[in-house]
């Protein structure tokens, strides 16, 4: 029977927004290649040829999937079958991850078995598996779909998104959109490393795709309040997916705490609630502020009609005894859109920390209204939340570049907007195409650029993120190795744990006859984003990368330089790796901006090399003499003088 696909379905396969699809097809009539026709209608919705789709998207080469007749056999696994079915899926997933071998080749018992095996309490897979006589055909679906998406981990994201997180459902109600997760993400990640290792906390326990993300990009621990709902059970089963190690904490009553380092993360309303007004909100907050203290902070994502447009009733005595308590260390309204279910909602941002020993008349909340703005406007807003979260002594150092400091009493008096706007600050004048050719042929004394032609352009930067290029296929990540190399014999092959040079080599027979192991290849980018995020270039390849430091490989196709990509993350990288920034540099650019900087690395060795030799002959030269071994006069060889 030919599979049918609604225009949301199209644009889900394209990896693209709703209104693209529209778009596309508008623009392609009278085209060699129109959009193909609706094949029929049901309920005033067109209905399109599976088939006719991906057809079009692959001659068209329009989307973001590498794909996209792999995506299409998963989504016709998916386009069929119940709630439960997907739920069940779901669980099944997450088993082949934990025994790491298909589904298909045991039986209904032998799956049910591995089931109470590796869920004993039933926290997060064993009540959504089905009776034994349906178990044996979803376990051959889970299979197909990791054929299909690569692995389980991707499969159960496909899943989540085209089933799980199906329109009207409360998943769909509360989930951020990418860029707005992306956004969360980023944040989150500088307060956390600022407090070490902390455990990474969510008080409702259903923030699905968050907690699970922000844990392994970080890789931390997690911990999440207990809960039994269908949204719990699923953040449980990602965690699971993402490797990542977590612990459940009982509500009892919200009476709940938690010791040492921990970075909070709320983000309302959760998908347990979808409908909680802002009363029940601002009680989640105080549960969680109540009990911040040196060594853990708060960062809460919640619609802007709680956290700083005007409240009246209860919620606003909870909100100003929450800002009097001087927890609230800053106030963000964000601009619309973060929740696609709500477009023309404002989000907003609350950071807390443990109470401020100011009195309440001197005590200052630092505020923004980025609402006007784009998420890419908001550039800069990591920063200012790291200072704020430092208090007074980081806001002493910090040149804000966002936020600015209000007297909190004013907010709490005035009843009224928590972000009062500021002046924007007027922007320099950006360099244009003639004035880089300019600077850039001055700078260039030793004519290392002479063979290229610098001519004046008038595009505009194309910018995108590390996670945006892995999921359009340009980059793969490559995590490091977990090996013990001990009592292997030195040989040729180096191994890094980090981005400095490696410190040590290994034989690559005995390595291999341990363990199957992948090594670099040349042009790859080792990362690591400890303490400072770096990167460098592996130019020769061969390399035997060990955890924490990950590699990233660009496809020979992608519009990506790898030196290119490598200087940007050392000059800016920060938060979470996914979020990373890198141009987009299509040809005919690509390869002689690969090539200069090529050279010009090269020049740069030489040249280090021979201040290196200018070191060494330095220091020989000064052991020597001052060993009394050796004697130094120097010679005039200039011409006589009569």
């Amino acid at each position: 029977m030919p599979e049918l696909m609604t225009m949301r379905d199209i644009a889900g396969l394209a990896r693209v927004q709703r209104p693209v699809v529209t778009t596309w097809r508008k623009r392609s009539r009278g085209s060699a290649h129109p959009f193909p026709g609706a094949r029929e209608q049901r309920n005033g919705q067109e209905l399109f040829l599976r088939d006719d789709i991906v057809e079009w998207l692959e001659v068209t080469q329009r989307g973001n999937s590498t794909d996209v007749r792999a995506d299409a056999a998963a989504f016709s696994l998916l386009s069929d079958g119940s709630a439960r079915a997907a739920e069940a899926l779901s669980a099944l997933l997450t088993l082949r991850h934990l025994i790491d071998e298909p589904l298909a080749g045991l039986s209904p018992d032998d799956l049910l078995d591995l089931a109470d095996e590796r869920d004993p309490d039933d926290r997060y897979l064993l009540r959504e598996l089905p009776r034994p006589g349906s178990v044996g055909g979803l376990a051959r679906t889970a299979d197909d779909l990791v054929d299909a998406a690569w692995d389980a981990t991707q499969a159960h994201r496909r899943l989540v998104d085209s089933r799980l997180r199906a329109p009207g459902s409360a998943l769909a109600q509360t989930a951020l959109s990418d860029p707005g997760r992306r956004l969360l993400l980023g944040l989150v990640g500088p307060l956390a490393r600022e407090l070490g290792e902390p455990a990474v906390m969510d008080a409702t326990g259903c923030a699905v795709d968050v907690l699970a993300e922000l844990a392994a990009s970080l890789e931390l621990a997690a911990a999440l309040i207990d809960g039994d709902s269908p949204t719990h059970r699923l953040v449980r089963r990602q965690l699971l997916l993402a490797d990542r190690p977590f612990r459940v904490i009982e509500r009892d009553g919200g009476s709940w705490s938690m010791d040492g380092p921990v970075v909070h993360m709320l983000v309302l309303p959760s998908a347990a609630s979808p409908g909680a007004d802002a009363l029940a909100q601002l009680d989640l907050i105080e549960e969680v502020a109540l009990q911040l203290d040196d060594q853990q902070v708060a960062l809460c994502l919640a619609p802007s009609a709680t956290l700083a447009d005007p409240l009246t009733g209860p919620a606003l005595a909870r909100r100003d005894q929450l800002l009097r308590g001087g927890y609230v260390r800053a106030v963000v309204r964000l601009p619309a859109g973060l929740r696609p279910a709500f477009p023309r909602e404002h989000s907003a941002l609350w950071l807390l920390g443990a109470s401020e020993s100011t009195g309440p008349a001197e005590r200052r909340t630092l505020v923004a209204d980025l609402g006007h703005l784009t998420l890419a406007g908001c550039d800069g807003l990591a920063d200012d939340l790291l200072a704020a979260g430092q208090g007074v002594d980081g806001a002493r150092r910090r040149a804000w570049v966002h936020l600015h400091p209000v007297l909190t009493r004013d907010l709490i008096s005035a009843s009224g907007t928590l972000t009062p706007a500021r002046p924007t600050r007027a922007q320099a004048r950006p360099r244009n195409g003639a004035d880089w050719v300019v600077d850039l042929r001055a700078a260039d004394r030793e004519g290392w650029l002479a063979d290229y032609r610098l001519d004046v352009a008038a595009g505009s930067p194309e910018l995108i993120t590390v996670g945006q290029a892995q999921e359009r296929g340009w980059l793969r990540v490559i995590p490091g190795r977990r090996l013990q190399l001990g009592g292997l014999p030195g040989g040729s092959v180096p191994v890094v744990d980090s981005t400095t040079q490696p410190s040590r080599t290994v034989d690559r027979l005995a390595l291999l006859a341990r363990s199957e192991v992948e090594f670099t290849e040349p042009g790859d980018i080792i990362f690591d984003v400890r303490s400072t995020p770096r990167a460098r270039l592996d130019e020769e390849g061969g390399t035997l990368v060990l955890s924490p430091a990950r590699v990233l490989r660009a496809r020979d196709s992608a519009p990506l330089v790898a030196r290119a990509i490598v200087a940007r993350i050392n000059a800016t990288g920060e938060g979470l790796w996914r979020n990373w920034t890198i141009s987009v540099i299509p040809e005919p650019d690509r390869s002689p901006l690969g090539e200069a900087l090529a050279e010009l690395a090269a020049e740069r060795a030489r040249l280090v090399a021979e201040l290196a030799a200018l070191d060494a002959l330095s220091t020989d030269l000064t052991t020597a003499v001052e060993s009394r071994q050796l004697s130094i006069t120097k010679e005039n060889h200039g011409p006589t003088s009569h």
